[in-house]
């Protein structure tokens, strides 16, 4: 049986390791934020 501090170890690593579904939706947040930003410097290009 392994001791306290292994289990919390083993349990702490696991927590820390993000899950697939939260990468994809933060990749799809920040594609979507970076498309908005490249929009507006175009624009502020234009009128500069």
């Amino acid at each position: 049986m392994a001791s306290n501090t292994q289990r919390t170890k083993g349990i702490r690593k696991a927590k820390k390791k993000p899950n697939k579904r939260n990468l994809k939706t933060d990749m799809k947040r920040t594609e979507q934020t970076r498309k908005v930003l490249r929009e507006l410097a175009e624009k502020d290009a234009a009128q500069g």
